[in-house]
């Protein structure tokens, strides 16, 4: 019956983190991938954005949290209770790319089959075990664009069902031009095509409106009022803010560091 450590991996549109969440995945054998995107409600109870009136596909209301919660658990019961197996028909779990995010070609050519190794083994060394199977905890690793944001309730936060966690940005520019290079996104009832404009009226003032109190100490990122009931402490200590502008490979050692501290930091108790 192995310990098991939930990962969220959160972060705007393009950031990279579906990348780092599907290499954990392959990082840790007993791991599964949950994606936010698989709880998106259905086109038509996606709210209008208040000021561009457009559709808002990056807004906590356009996700159905509660079921997003509730499977997070059901994965974690599994993994605590088999070594997986029993993870068929959870929703959203999986261990291969949501179709928001990059094709799962990309996972292979971003970080470097040298470095992963070198991470693998400093990982491996860290828990005092010879081989990934011996890995003594599984991982449910849960990947998303609002996780750990401001004005959350705690009774469907996604990130309040998060052990540990990170939050990967990048700069606005770099986004942008991540964002507009793709094309259309298959949705419950159809396809979104992102209109002109789309990325600065929706995308970036959403991610620094929710995540403030995480990304208020970056420069040249956070801008503009927070979301209501914002708490800067109440992901201290949780979660670590990383910049997809570093080295991927950089942003998954941190994510795996990050995982591996809060094994040891459980067997102190």
């Amino acid at each position: 019956m192995p310990d098991v450590i939930v990962f969220g991996l959160s972060g705007p549109s393009c950031s990279g983190k579906t990348t780092i969440a599907l290499q954990l995945a392959r990082l840790f054998p007993r791991a599964i991938v949950v994606h936010q995107d698989s709880f998106y409600r259905p086109d038509s109870q996606i709210p209008l954005h208040p000021t561009a009136r457009i559709q808002d596909w990056d807004s906590p209301e356009s996700f159905d949290m509660q079921a997003m919660v509730r499977a997070i658990g059901t994965a974690r019961e599994a993994l605590t209770r088999a070594d997986g197996a029993e993870l068929h028909g959870v929703d959203g779990a999986d261990q291969t790319a949501s179709q928001w995010a990059n094709p799962s070609a990309d996972v292979d050519s971003l970080i470097p089959p040298a470095a992963i190794a070198s991470i693998r083994n400093s990982a491996l060394r860290s828990l005092r075990v010879d081989a990934p199977h011996d890995i003594p905890f599984a991982v449910v690793v849960v990947d998303g664009i609002l996780l750990f944001y401001d004005g959350a309730d705690d009774g469907v936060s996604p990130g309040t069902a998060c052990d540990v966690g990170a939050l990967v940005y990048a700069q606005r520019d770099t986004l942008r031009r991540r964002r507009e290079a793709r094309t259309a996104y298959v949705t419950k009832e159809g396809i979104w095509v992102d209109p002109p404009g789309y990325f600065d009226a929706v995308v970036w003032p959403n991610f620094t409106r929710y995540h403030r109190s995480l990304i208020s100490a970056v420069p040249h990122v956070a801008d503009g009022p927070a979301a209501a009931g914002s708490a800067p402490q109440r992901w201290a200590g949780k979660v670590a803010v990383c910049s997809s502008d570093d080295p991927a490979e950089a942003t998954l050692q941190a994510c795996v560091e990050s995982i591996v501290c809060e094994w040891h930091s459980r067997q102190k108790v």
